[in-house]
C-alpha cells in the first residue's frame, strides 16, 4: 500500500473501539496489557493521560496506526510546554516506510504550534525499530543509558524549541517554500550516529548538548543544557566558531523534606511535591509512598516522576498540614501517624470544589511481601498478579466498594492494610499500585501494625487461585536449617582457549565454569556435563531489556533498590569496564576499580563472593544471573512460613523474594539464597529470553561490604523444597 493511501488525522470519540481492536491484535503493540480492551478503556486512558494530541492512521476506514502526545502516563506527569509522546504504533502492513515519518511530522507541526518546546519518550534499549527512528528525530537520553526497571530508557528531543528559536530569530534567512515540519531531515549534528549516552559533552565545567540544522545555506547551531533544554547559545554559519564561555549553572536546592517519628516508624513529607513516605527501622526504602491529591481527568500525576508544586506545608503534632493554592480555592491535606496508623484527612476551602475526583495513588514498598486482597493471599508481582496495567491504567483491577487490600512481609512480619470507603473508587495497577480516586474532601486510614500471619491484615486470608501460580500440595511444614558446607570444596583454576577466546577454568567435583575478563563474567558453567546457564559465548545480544548480554553470571554496582525514579535495571553494563582475573589456586576472582568478585567452590556449586569499598552514596551490589531454564519457566519461591509455591505463569514478569529455585532444561534445579535477608533480597523476572535472576544486597554509604550467595544445583523437585523450607536464612547451623 502507498503511503498517499494513508490518512492521518486528530482522534474522534468514533475511533475508540477501532483503536481498541488495533491493540488487542497485534501481540507488539504498545501499551500491553493482559486483558482485552475495549472502547471505553480507551476513552478513560486517554482521558486520565491529559491528551494533548492524539492522531490516528487510517486506510479505507481502517485505523492502521496511532501516535500520542499527553501531559501524563501515569508514571510521570510533564510541565507546560512539554509532553510524554507515546502509543506510537503501526500496524505491521504499513511499517517500514513513510507513514511512521508521516505521524511524526504532523504532530510535530501540531505541537509546535501549540507551544510545545520538548518531547519526552522511553523506549526499550533492545528496540532496534524504534530506537533508531527517535534518533533521527532528535532525541537524546536524558538520564542513564541502561533501561530501569520499568524496561525502558527515557528520551527527549528538543526541536520543537529550537525550531522555534530558529524561526523566531532568523525567518528571513529560511525559504518560504520550507514548513520544517520533519525539522529532524535538517540535523548535522550526527547524534544519530553516537552511542546511547554519549551525546553530551563537557563545556565550561558544565553538561552540554550541541545540536544543528543546516537549512538551505543557513546552518542553525545550539547549545542546550540537556537537562532542563535552557537554549545557552546560538551561532549561524558554516562555521562553528570558538566556543563560548556559558554561565555556571545554578545550584539545584536539595529538597525539603520534613520528618516525624513514631518507634520505628518515620513519616515524611517532601514539600516539592507534597509525597508522604512512611518508613520502618527493619526494612529497606519506604514501607509506603503516596502522591500528592491532583484533580481529573486527566490527572496530572506520576508515581515515579511527579510535578512539582507550590505548597505550604504547616507542623502538627503528629504530622502536617500541607495546603496547595488553586484559583478556586485550597487544598489541604493532613497528615497524622498516631502510632502505627496513618491518618489522612483531605479536604477542599474557598470556592466550588473540583467537579472531578481526586487521585491518590499510593505505593506499597514491601516488595518481598504478600498481597492480600479479601480472596485470599498471593506472592504477587509485577505482571504475576494481578495483571499488570501500569501500561495502561485505564485497564486496571477495579475494586468492590470497601474491598479490603493490604500487604504482608513474612520475614520481617511488617504490613500496610488501607481502609478505604466509598464514594471512593480503587483499584491496583499492579501488584504494589493502588490508585484512589475520591471527593475533594475524603478521610482514609493505612494501618502498619506488624503481624505474625496474614489473618491478622486481612481476616480469613487463605491462599488464592491465580494464573501460574499455586501452593505446593502439603501442610506448611516447620523450617529446617540447611546447614552450611563446613569448608570450601576443592577447585582447579587453569587457562584455556575457547572459541580463539583466552578463559580461566575452574573445576571443582562434576562442576566446570569459563570465566572470561573481557566479556566481564562466567561464560559457561556445565555440571555434569550439562548446563547450569545460559550464555550467548562466544558473540554478544540482547537479554530481555539488556541490548548487550555476554555472561551467564556477572557482577554490577547499582543505585539503591527503592529508587523511585529507576528502580533495579536489567543487567546493563558499561563498556569501558575493564576487568581483570587474580590468580588464586581454587578460586575464579575478578577485579575492577571499586569492584570485586569471586566464585568459590561449594558443596553442590559454587558461592559467589561480592566485594566493594565505602562508596560516596548508597547503592548495591548486584549479582546477575540467567540460568539455562525451561522454554515454560518453573520457580520455586516462600509464601508465608514453612510454605512452597510453584510459579509457571509465561510471559514477562517479576518477583522479589529472599530465596528462590529455578527448574532447569534438564530437570534440575539451580537454588540461592540471601545470606542476610535484612540487607539482601533477589529479583526473580521471567522474560521472553529466559529467566533472569538479579541477587541484590545493600552497599550503605562509607562501607567496604563483603556479600555471599550460594549458588547450588539440586537433584529434584524435593531437595529443592528442602532447601527453600530452611526458613529465612539457609546458612544457619
Amino acid at each position: 500500500m502507498a503511503s498517499s493511501d494513508l490518512v492521518i488525522r486528530p482522534f474522534a470519540d468514533g475511533d475508540a473501539a477501532a483503536v481498541a481492536e488495533l491493540y488487542n491484535r497485534h501481540a507488539d503493540a504498545p501499551n500491553r496489557v493482559e486483558r482485552t480492551l475495549d472502547a471505553a478503556m480507551v476513552r478513560a486512558e486517554l482521558a486520565e493521560r491529559g491528551t494533548v494530541l492524539f492522531l490516528v492512521a487510517e486506510e479505507d476506514g481502517e485505523v492502521l496506526g496511532t501516535i500520542g502526545m499527553f501531559r501524563s502516563t501515569g508514571r510521570r506527569a510533564v510541565p507546560e510546554g512539554e509532553v510524554v509522546g507515546d502509543m506510537f504504533f503501526l500496524s505491521p502492513r504499513v511499517r517500514g516506510g513513510a507513514p511512521a515519518g508521516r505521524l511524526f511530522s504532523q504532530a510535530f507541526r501540531t505541537l509546535r504550534e501549540q507551544g510545545v518546546e520538548a518531547i519526552r519518550l522511553t523506549v526499550n534499549p533492545g528496540n532496534q525499530l524504534a530506537l533508531p527512528l527517535y534518533r533521527q528525530l532528535g532525541c537524546v537520553v536524558s538520564g542513564p543509558a541502561e533501561a530501569g526497571e520499568d524496561g525502558n530508557i527515557e528520551m527527549v528531543s528538543y526541536m520543537p524549541k529550537i525550531v522555534t528559536r530558529l524561526r523566531r530569530d532568523h525567518a528571513e534567512l529560511i525559504p518560504a517554500s520550507l514548513r520544517m515540519t520533519a525539522a529532524w531531515r535538517y540535523q548535522v549534528d550526527g547524534i544519530a550516529g553516537q552511542q546511547l549516552g554519549r551525546e553530551t559533552e563537557q563545556l565550561g565545567g558544565r553538561t552540554v548538548l550541541r545540536t544543528a540544522l543546516a537549512v538551505g545555506d543557513l546552518v542553525f547551531r545550539a547549545i542546550l543544557d540537556p537537562e532542563t533544554g535552557e537554549i545557552l547559545h546560538t551561532a549561524v554559519g558554516a562555521d562553528a566558531g570558538p566556543d563560548p564561555d556559558l554561565p555556571a549553572k545554578p545550584d539545584r536546592p536539595a529538597p525539603t523534606v520534613s520528618s516525624h517519628r513514631v518507634g520505628p516508624l518515620t513519616l515524611t513529607v517532601r514539600h516539592s511535591d507534597g509525597a508522604v513516605r512512611v518508613f520502618h527501622d527493619d526494612h529497606i526504602g519506604p514501607v509506603l509512598q503516596e502522591t500528592w491529591p491532583v484533580a481529573g481527568p486527566g490527572y496530572l500525576t506520576g508515581w515515579r516522576q511527579a510535578l512539582r508544586r507550590e505548597l505550604t506545608v504547616r507542623p502538627l503534632p503528629d504530622g502536617w498540614l500541607v495546603s496547595e493554592q488553586h484559583p478556586d480555592g485550597v487544598l489541604h491535606r493532613e497528615s497524622r501517624l498516631v502510632g502505627a496508623t496513618l491518618n489522612q484527612r483531605i479536604r477542599w476551602t474557598g470556592g466550588p470544589a473540583p467537579a472531578g475526583r481526586l487521585r491518590t495513588v499510593l505505593h506499597n514498598g514491601l516488595r518481598t511481601a504478600l498481597l492480600l486482597d479479601g480472596t485470599g493471599y498471593l506472592p504477587a508481582g509485577r505482571g504475576l498478579a494481578p495483571i499488570d496495567a501500569t501500561e495502561f491504567g485505564a485497564a486496571r483491577t477495579r475494586l468492590a466498594p470497601e474491598h479490603p487490600v493490604g500487604w504482608w512481609d513474612a520475614r520481617t512480619g511488617l504490613a500496610v492494610r488501607v481502609h478505604w470507603a466509598q464514594p471512593a473508587e480503587a483499584g491496583l495497577l499492579t501488584d504494589s499500585l493502588l490508585t484512589l480516586d475520591h471527593p475533594a474532601s475524603y478521610t482514609y486510614r493505612v494501618c502498619l501494625d506488624p503481624a505474625t500471619e496474614p489473618e491478622q491484615v486481612v481476616p480469613d486470608s487463605r491462599p488464592a487461585a491465580a494464573t501460574g501460580l499455586a501452593p505446593r500440595p502439603g501442610e506448611p511444614a516447620t523450617p529446617t536449617a540447611v546447614p552450611r558446607p563446613a569448608g570450601p570444596a576443592t577447585g582447579v583454576l587453569d587457562e584455556r582457549v575457547v572459541a580463539r577466546r583466552p578463559v580461566h577454568r575452574l573445576t571443582c567435583a562434576e562442576h566446570t565454569v569459563l570465566v572470561d575478563p573481557a566479556a566481564g563474567g562466567v561464560v559457561s558453567w556445565q555440571s555434569a556435563g550439562r548446563p547450569v546457564l545460559a550464555t550467548p559465548f562466544p558473540k554478544s545480544r540482547a537479554f530481555a531489556r539488556n541490548p548487550s548480554w555476554r555472561c551467564g553470571l556477572w557482577v554490577t554496582s547499582h543505585g539503591v533498590r527503592e529508587d523511585e525514579n529507576r528502580g533495579l535495571g536489567w543487567g546493563g553494563t558499561s563498556t569501558d569496564t575493564r576487568w581483570l582475573v587474580e590468580r588464586h589456586d581454587s578460586a575464579a576472582v575478578l577485579g575492577s576499580p571499586g569492584l570485586r568478585w569471586s566464585l568459590e567452590p561449594a558443596e553442590g556449586g559454587f558461592t559467589l563472593a561480592v566485594r566493594a569499598p565505602g562508596g560516596a552514596a548508597d547503592g548495591e551490589l548486584v549479582g546477575w544471573l540467567t540460568p539455562a531454564g525451561r522454554k515454560a519457566p518453573e520457580f520455586l519461591l516462600p509464601g508465608r512460613p514453612g510454605e512452597l509455591w510453584s510459579l509457571t505463569k509465561p510471559g514477562a514478569w517479576q518477583r522479589w523474594t529472599d530465596r528462590v529455585a529455578v527448574r532447569l532444561a534438564d530437570g534440575r534445579w539451580l537454588a540461592t539464597a540471601a545470606e542476610r535477608p535484612s540487607q539482601a533480597e533477589i529479583l526473580v523476572r521471567s522474560t521472553p529470553s529466559g529467566p533472569l535472576l538479579a541477587l541484590v544486597a545493600r552497599h550503605p554509604r562509607g562501607e567496604a561490604v563483603t556479600a555471599h550467595w550460594p549458588l547450588t544445583v539440586l537433584a529434584d523437585t524435593a531437595a529443592a523444597e528442602q532447601y527453600l523450607r530452611a526458613g529465612t536464612d539457609p546458612f544457619t547451623h
